[in-house]
C-alpha cells in the first residue's frame, strides 16, 4: 500500500537517488546535487520541502516545493516553486503525482504563500490551476551588432573571473538593490546562480568589482547580468563576447529591468518575448497590488477601477487613483466572473489572443502585469 508524507533529513539520499533515476530515464543523465545545488548539494540538503509517496520504505513518487521571499517593489511576497515532480514508471497513471501535488497545494495554503510557480508541460499542470504567465525578454546580439552598434564601447580594463565567496557580499548588494529581489542569501548566492549547470562570474573594471554575470557553460546565454554602473552594461557584454569568442549571445532580461532593456533594444539583432513560467496565484490581493505598483513605476497606469471576479477566491476591487493603487476583496458585483485559468491569462498572459474577453472592462494598459521570476531562482 502506497503512503504519503513529508520527507525529513533521513530521506535526502533516497530522494536524490530516486529523482536522478526518474529524470535520467526520461532525458539525459541527471545529477541533482550539481544540477540544483541550492537544494541538493550536501552543503544545503533541504529535505523537508519534498512530499513523497512510498511503499515498504521505497520511494515511488516525489513533488517538492521550494519556498523563498520575493520583494516586488516595497511588497514582500512568499513564493513556492514546484519542482522535482517525478513518479516511478510502475505507478504512473495511478494518481500518485496528483496526490502529491494536492499535498503541496494544501501545504502552500496552510503556510500562507502568495504565489506558486513551476516549469513544465502546460496542459499537464493546468489540471492543478497553473497557467503560463509573466514575461521574459530574450535579446540576441551577434558579431555584426558588436562590430557596428557597439563600436564605440570601450572595454579596456574589463575582465571576468569565476565568483568566489569573497565576492558574494558585493554581488548580493547589487541583486538586493533591484526592484524585484529577495530570494537569495549570502550562503546560497553562488549556488543559486549556478543552478542548471550555469556559471557565476564576477566582472572587474581595472581590478575592482564592477558586477556579476550568470552564464551557461558554453558562455552563449546570460541568464542574468547586473552592473554597479549601468553605463557599463554594453561594454561588459562586448568584452564578454570578444573574450569568449561568441558569434551569437542571448541575454535574458526582466520586463521591469528598464536599464537593461533600454540599452539592449537599440543594438540587438532580435528580441523575443516568452512566457516566464507557469503560475498559480493563491492570494490575489497581495500579488495584484505588488505587480500593479511595479508596472505603475515603469509606465504610469491610467486612473480607474475594475472589479474582478475570481472563481473559488472571490471578488477583488482593483483601483488606481491619486491616493495610490489598491487591490482588496470586495462585496461589489464583479464586471465578470473568471475561472482561475482565465484570470491568469487576463492578468499575466503576454499573448493577446489568449486573453479573456472580460479584459476589455479594465482600464487600458493595466494588463498584462510584469510578473517575472529570475531564471536562477527557478526550481
Amino acid at each position: 500500500m502506497i503512503t504519503y508524507r513529508m520527507a525529513d533529513a533521513r530521506d535526502m539520499e533516497n530522494i536524490i537517488d530516486f529523482i536522478n533515476m526518474v529524470f535520467s530515464m526520461l532525458r539525459v543523465p541527471h545529477n541533482f546535487e550539481t544540477l540544483l545545488p541550492k537544494v541538493y548539494a550536501k552543503e544545503f540538503g533541504i529535505a523537508d520541502i519534498h512530499a513523497i509517496a512510498e511503499e515498504d520504505g521505497k520511494i515511488f513518487g516525489c513533488v517538492a516545493m521550494y519556498e523563498f521571499p520575493l520583494r516586488v517593489g516595497d511588497t514582500m511576497l512568499r513564493v513556492g516553486y514546484i519542482g522535482s515532480v517525478s513518479a516511478h514508471p510502475r505507478v504512473r497513471g495511478k494518481g500518485v503525482m496528483a496526490a502529491l501535488m494536492q499535498m503541496q497545494l494544501a501545504r502552500a495554503r496552510e503556510r500562507g504563500l502568495d504565489l506558486l510557480a513551476l516549469g513544465g508541460q502546460r496542459q499537464r499542470y493546468q489540471y492543478y490551476g497553473f497557467e503560463t504567465g509573466g514575461e521574459t525578454y530574450l535579446y540576441s546580439i551577434g558579431r555584426s551588432n558588436v562590430r557596428h552598434a557597439l563600436a564605440d564601447c570601450e572595454t579596456d580594463g574589463l575582465a571576468f573571473a569565476r565568483m568566489t565567496r569573497a565576492d558574494v557580499a558585493r554581488a548580493l548588494a547589487l541583486y538586493d538593490a533591484q526592484c524585484v529581489a529577495g530570494a537569495r542569501t549570502e550562503k546560497n548566492f553562488i549556488a543559486t546562480l549556478e543552478s542548471y549547470h550555469r556559471q557565476a562570474w564576477k566582472v572587474e573594471k581595472n581590478g575592482a568589482f564592477a558586477g556579476y554575470i550568470s552564464s551557461t557553460e558554453d558562455s552563449t546565454h546570460l541568464g542574468e547580468i547586473a552592473m554597479a554602473d549601468e553605463t557599463m552594461i554594453l561594454p561588459a557584454i562586448k568584452a564578454w563576447m570578444l573574450e569568449k569568442d561568441i558569434r551569437l549571445l542571448h541575454v535574458n532580461a526582466a520586463p521591469h529591468d528598464v536599464a537593461l532593456g533600454n540599452r539592449l533594444a537599440p543594438v540587438c539583432e532580435d528580441c523575443s518575448i516568452n512566457a516566464n513560467c507557469m503560475i498559480r496565484v493563491l492570494r490575489p490581493e497581495s500579488v495584484l497590488r505588488a505587480y500593479m505598483k511595479l508596472k505603475d513605476s515603469i509606465e504610469p497606469l491610467e486612473k480607474g477601477e475594475y472589479v474582478l471576479g475570481w472563481e473559488g477566491l472571490g471578488a477583488y476591487m482593483l483601483s488606481v487613483s491619486e491616493e495610490g493603487i489598491c487591490a482588496e476583496k470586495t462585496e461589489c458585483e464583479p464586471q465578470a466572473w473568471l475561472t482561475g485559468i482565465q484570470a491568469h491569462r487576463l492578468l499575466f498572459g503576454h499573448n493577446r489572443f489568449g486573453l479573456a474577453k472580460a479584459g476589455c472592462a479594465a482600464p487600458r494598459g493595466w494588463f498584462p502585469l510584469p510578473l517575472y521570476i529570475p531564471e536562477p531562482d527557478s526550481f
